[in-house]
């Protein structure tokens, strides 16, 4: 007698990114979202270097006013939604990029987004970040889907950031911007060690443009 086995599929883990960039520049004096770096646009850079990653799907939010100048890559991963609202801050973009995927998901799939999945943030104004940098969080949140990972260095937590999708209540509820998410649940933290200094490094001001530039 044969002894007969069913075989046991996995859904695969997948992550969902969302690239904030809506906000106003104030210390940069012009909207840094559209400045040039690379022969593209530091936003467009930095969809471009998460893409590379191959996430299931980049969200970009940013605001109408400067949509056609972000010279955004064609490819179908990549969604764009708009918040106008003059006083929003970064977490009211985060929050709009989860709705976007949730309803992408649905429209796609008629079904809900699976709790096991990811959702990693990376802000438009870093454009040093490596995609293998990218590549590595995202592997290790696929092997720990339960937790909240963050790319650290020297000591010093940064980006990407990525929690699961079944915490998307929670980032809806926050009392503050995404970083109250690891105080709140610091006993799900798990930092990723890169060597990749852009992790910590955003763009603020002309000063900072310029030694990029360099």
């Amino acid at each position: 007698m044969t002894a007969s086995t069913d075989r046991i599929t996995t859904k695969p883990i997948k992550v969902w990114g969302i690239v904030p960039a809506a906000g106003l520049s104030r210390r940069m004096r012009r909207p840094k979202q559209t400045l040039p770096i690379n022969v593209t646009t530091m936003t467009s850079h930095v969809v471009r270097t998460l893409l590379k990653a191959n996430p299931a799907t980049v969200v970009v939010v940013t605001r109408s006013t400067l949509i056609q100048a972000l010279d955004l890559p064609p490819d179908n991963r990549v969604l764009v939604a708009m918040n106008d609202a003059a006083h929003s801050e970064m977490i009211d973009s985060i929050r709009m990029g989860l709705r976007v995927i949730t309803e992408h998901i649905y429209d796609t799939a008629r079904c809900e987004p699976s709790p096991t999945d990811g959702v990693l943030v990376v802000p438009a104004d870093m454009p040093r970040l490596l995609t293998e940098t990218c590549r590595k969080c995202i592997a290790y949140f696929q092997e720990h889907n339960d937790r909240i990972v963050i790319a650290s260095h020297d000591g010093k937590r940064g980006h990407p950031m990525i929690f699961p999708f079944s915490m998307r209540r929670t980032v809806d509820q926050l009392r503050g911007g995404l970083n109250v998410l690891p105080e709140d649940f610091p006993h799900l933290v798990d930092f990723v060690p890169c060597e990749d200094e852009g992790v910590i490094q955003d763009i603020d001001t002309p000063e900072d443009h310029q030694r990029l530039q360099r």
